[in-house]
C-alpha cells in the first residue's frame, strides 16, 4: 500500500511539472523566451529526467526487495519443513541410542554366558581326577589301608572340591532319590523296592550354577517283584 501511494504521488508531481512546462511554452513562444527563463527551461527537462530515473530506480529496488522477502506462507512452509526434519533427526537419534543400549546388554549377557561356559568346561575336564581320587580312597578304605598316603589323597580331594565349589560346582543328589531324567542317567534297573527310586550310584553327577555338566549314572528300582 505504501509503495502504491508513493507511485501515485510521483506521478502527480510529474504531471504537474509537465503542465508547467506546457504553460511556459505558451507564454514564451519559440525565440521569445528570456535568456534566464530559457536556461531554466533547458535545465528543467534534465532535472525531470534525473528525478524520473531516481524514481524508477527506487521502484525497481522496492520491487526487488518485495520479491526477495519471503511471504508468510513461505515462512510457514519453511518452519513446517524444519520441524519435520528435527523430529526425524530426533527419532533416528533415539532409535540409535536404544539399539546401542540393547547391544550393550546383549554383549554383557553373551560375555557372562561365555565366561560361565568356560568355567563349566574347565570343571568338567577336572571331574575324572575327582573320580579317581574318590575311587582310590574307596579302595584304601575297603582294604583297611591308612597312613600318610591315604591322608594326602584325602586332603587333595578336599582341596579340589572346595576350589571347584567356589566356582559353582555342586554334586547332584542321587542315592535314595526319585529318578529324575533331567539329573540322572539310568543304566540299570532292578526288581523290587519302590518304583523309580535310585538304589545305586555308579558315577556322581554334578552341576554348575544350575546347569548340568554331568548326569549321575545310576541303577533304578522297577518296583516289580522278581
Amino acid at each position: 500500500m505504501k509503495y502504491n501511494k508513493k507511485r501515485k504521488k510521483k506521478a502527480m508531481e510529474n504531471r504537474q511539472k509537465t503542465a508547467e512546462a506546457n504553460a511556459a511554452d505558451e507564454k514564451f513562444p519559440e525565440g521569445n523566451i528570456p535568456i534566464e527563463d530559457a536556461a531554466d527551461t533547458q535545465a528543467a527537462p534534465k532535472q525531470d529526467s534525473a528525478q524520473a530515473e531516481e524514481v524508477t530506480a527506487q521502484e525497481d529496488a522496492a520491487q526487488t526487495s518485495e520479491s526477495e522477502t519471503p511471504t508468510q506462507q513461505e515462512w510457514a512452509e519453511a518452519l513446517k519443513k524444519t520441524v519435520s526434519e528435527r523430529d526425524a533427526y530426533k527419532d533416528n537419534w533415539m532409535r540409535t541410542q536404544a539399539e546401542f543400549q540393547n547391544f550393550k546388554r546383549r554383549n554383557a549377557s553373551v560375555r557372562a554366558e561365555s565366561y560361565d561356559d568356560g568355567v563349566r568346561e574347565a570343571i568338567a575336564a577336572a571331574l575324572p581326577a575327582i573320580d579317581n581320587l574318590e575311587l582310590a580312597l574307596k579302595h584304601a578304605e575297603a582294604q583297611g589301608e591308612t597312613g600318610a598316603m591315604y591322608d594326602g589323597v584325602k586332603m587333595t580331594l578336599k582341596l579340589m572340591t572346595e576350589a571347584l565349589g567356589k566356582l559353582g560346582l555342586e554334586e547332584v543328589p542321587a542315592l535314595g532319590e526319585a529318578f529324575d531324567p533331567d539329573k540322572h542317567n539310568a543304566v540299570m534297573r532292578e526288581p523290587g523296592g519302590e518304583e523309580n527310586v535310585v538304589t545305586e550310584v555308579f558315577q556322581k553327577g554334578y552341576k554348575v550354577k544350575d546347569k548340568m555338566i554331568r548326569y549321575a549314572m545310576v541303577k533304578v528300582s522297577s518296583g516289580e517283584e522278581a
